[in-house]
């Protein structure tokens, strides 16, 4: 019965931390989110990619970060009296898709680190979420994207073909920062097209948290 309890009380302890965390996010703003998964048996089988994200910053000496996705929209929750974030991310099991923010911290084990931009075009966000619903996970080109050999690399192919999350990310900043005069966004447009010339297929999670569009903070950890 004590076990119970402790278990209780340290599940309501995380759900108090996260929705802090989401409390203090401004809804007009555009907000990355890098995760960095801890290197053991349960994210090693429910996140295939993990050894090769973490292989890979071993080799090329870049960040370890395994995932990044971007805050889509606020729903507002009537009872707890908070806005919800929700995330529109690339997953291997649902493609692009959106997916609830608070649920995903609340089952993952791992750091997530957050950057704040500039002002987010509501209208261009719902229009790229429409445009790549759907579009499905590709495992090869994920994995492609890290390995730097000029014959692998691709300049373009069709939704169809597949995606990832960093190229998912990419797209998204750079139709925010296309349509922005805001000084802090044209600065993310300069970054990017400094990063493997702008292609999308060859941007990695790692080359995005290194780009430093803005002060990194750390938004969660599960540990504590």
């Amino acid at each position: 019965m004590k076990s119970i309890i402790k278990k209780d009380k340290s599940l309501l302890h995380k759900k108090a931390r996260i929705r802090e965390a989401l409390n203090n996010l401004d809804r007009d703003k555009i907000y990355i989110l890098y995760f960095c998964y801890y290197f053991n048996w349960h994210n090693i089988y429910h996140t295939p990619l993990l050894i090769f994200t973490k292989l890979l910053s071993m080799l090329t000496k870049k960040s370890c970060v395994d995932h990044v996705c971007h805050i889509s929209r606020f729903v507002y929750d009537r009872r707890d009296k908070i806005f919800i974030p929700k995330i529109f991310e690339a997953t291997i099991k649902l493609g692009m898709d959106e997916n609830d923010l608070e649920s995903k911290l609340e089952t993952m084990q791992g750091k997530v680190y957050i950057e704040q931009l500039g002002d987010v075009n509501k209208i261009i966000a719902r229009d790229f979420e429409n445009k790549f619903r759907q579009v499905p996970y590709s495992i090869k080109l994920a994995k492609d994207s890290g390995i730097d050999i000029e014959f692998l690399k691709k300049k373009d192919y069709p939704n169809g073909d597949g995606g990832f999350c960093s190229w998912l990310v990419t797209i998204f900043l750079q139709l925010q920062s296309n349509a922005s005069k805001q000084n802090i966004m044209k600065a993310v447009k300069r970054k990017i097209e400094s990063i493997e010339n702008g292609n999308p297929l060859e941007i990695t999670p790692a080359d995005l948290y290194d780009a430093d569009f803005s002060k990194k903070a750390l938004f969660y950890d599960s540990k504590k």
